[in-house]
């Protein structure tokens, strides 16, 4: 069985942002999952949502890099309570919200590959998929959309649905290394709000 909530759907680069591109992977996922999802952004000063959440953020001094911070950023930004941040969610709840057709954004410590780099890379994506096999209880892959690039080829290329295994996914993801919960931005649909 494979799941992908994102197929046929624009995936959004950070690198063509006009705020600090560099840095953005942040605001770029929330507002990927939040696309997703299928919800209207606010209008502002930037074309690209992203860039405009990323200056309401900046003008009210919260931290993109502060998930709790991006979390509330992001509900004042759309008027709406839509998301939540939590470090102590079960695995097996992540991929019930795929399967109710909720994207995940979630955080991770990424070593490079498949060159290792020589200080691991914070970042942040948009779990959007998986794969199982028959009968399988965890999943033989995940599938992310990275907005910065091909997550396994040192982020050349497009980030649009990459493969991780199950191990990627394990090592990866913070809480790196645990095979219980996963830090995780959680989403209301558009409907729920």
């Amino acid at each position: 069985m494979v799941i992908n909530i994102s197929k046929g759907k624009l995936n959004f680069s950070q690198r063509n942002n006009e705020r600090d591109p560099l840095n953005t992977c942040n605001v770029t996922s929330m507002v990927m999952a939040l696309d997703y999802l299928g919800f209207n952004f606010p209008s502002g000063k930037y074309k690209q949502p992203e860039d405009n959440l990323h200056l309401f953020m900046t003008e009210r001094k919260l931290r993109p890099y502060m998930h709790f911070e991006l979390s509330q950023a992001v509900n004042q930004w759309m008027g709406k309570n839509i998301t939540s941040f939590s470090t102590t969610r079960p695995i097996q709840f992540l991929f019930d919200q795929l399967k109710d057709g909720r994207p995940v954004v979630l955080s991770g410590t990424f070593p490079g590959y498949p060159k290792k780099m020589s200080s691991p890379l914070g970042h942040i994506v948009v779990l959007v998929g998986a794969e199982w096999e028959e009968g399988s209880y965890c999943p033989k892959s995940v599938i992310i959309d990275d907005p910065y690039g091909n997550t396994l080829n040192n982020w050349q290329g497009s980030g649009n649905d990459i493969h991780l295994s199950w191990n990627q996914f394990i090592d990866w993801f913070k809480d790196c290394g645990s095979q219980n919960t996963k830090w995780g931005h959680f989403f209301k649909k558009p409907e729920e709000v």
